[in-house]
């Protein structure tokens, strides 16, 4: 239980961290990050049976997909009402209502778990029986997030989007284009999101009102681990990925429960979560 909580967790972290550059860079709770998951899975599902594409190749176009998608969204969608917070909060939401009823529309509400593991087969480790697709996708998800973690540290863009997150204003003085600064930080998010997606409908399987789980897990984790705050999204991932792996033991259909029970506890008793700003 440990090994599979530690696993799933790195996948919740990719939704987690996606959804807080969103917040911390362009302000914006986005709702239709869960939606983004399930995007991202379809699309995988439809190169791959529909169009008979390979694996990989199925796997990289879903991740490419939803990076076109993501920026699509805020440059069409959420920029020009970018200053109207509750109006912004409301598009996110009938956004991903939308995207679930296209889904339902071209695929139907029936789960669907005909996208296989990419790598079969698995091992017993200390009396734990660890598939290796979900191993390849926990490795997955923590290299990823090391890049991510490389890359705004240490490069041109990845430095703006911290200028960016810390004061939008004093990043405009200094010359950083903040538009074209967001829509990398939501292409990079819709990445993250489709990433996790596909590992988790590889061995869970999707269907359309998946995006709901994924969307209370991911602002479980945010609001646990203070919004706005990379590293508090990453022990959170982990903190949410034990709870729900502990729930799902005794009860496999609960899966957003504990994130959900956690989310309750959190905004009553430490609205700030364990680091960043209030929750509010």
């Amino acid at each position: 239980m440990l090994i599979l909580g530690f696993l799933i967790s790195s996948l919740y972290a990719l939704v987690a961290v996606g959804f807080t550059m969103i917040f911390g860079v362009a302000g914006v709770l986005n709702l239709a990050h869960g939606a983004f998951v399930m995007v991202g899975a379809y699309l995988a599902i439809w190169a791959f049976v529909i169009l008979k594409w390979s694996l990989p190749v199925a796997f990289a176009f879903a991740i490419l997909g939803v990076a076109v998608i993501a920026p699509l969204v805020y440059r069409v969608l959420i920029r020009p009402i970018e200053n109207r917070t509750v109006t912004v909060f409301l598009a996110t939401l009938l956004l991903a209502v939308l995207l679930e009823q296209v889904i339902i529309l071209f695929f139907s509400a029936k789960p669907r778990t005909d996208l296989p593991p990419f790598i079969q087969g698995g091992f017993v480790l200390w009396g734990t029986s660890i598939p290796y697709n979900r191993l390849l996708a926990g490795v997955v998800a923590l290299v990823v997030i090391g890049l991510l973690w490389a890359f705004v540290t240490r490069t041109k863009t990845g430095k703006a989007i911290l200028a960016l997150s810390m004061d939008r204003r004093g990043a405009a003085l200094v010359g950083i284009a903040s538009h074209r600064i967001t829509l990398w930080v939501w292409a990079i998010s819709g990445a993250l999101a489709a990433i996790a997606g596909l590992f988790i409908t590889s061995f869970l399987g999707i269907q359309p009102f998946e995006e709901r789980v994924s969307l209370v897990i991911a602002f479980s984790t945010v609001v646990l681990g203070g919004l706005g705050s990379i590293p508090g999204s990453l022990w959170a991932a982990f903190i949410i990925g034990y709870a729900e792996t502990i729930a799902q033991a005794f009860a496999p259909e609960a899966r957003g429960l504990a994130s959900l029970v956690i989310l309750l506890i959190v905004l009553t008793i430490r609205p700030q979560g364990l680091f960043g700003r209030a929750a509010t």
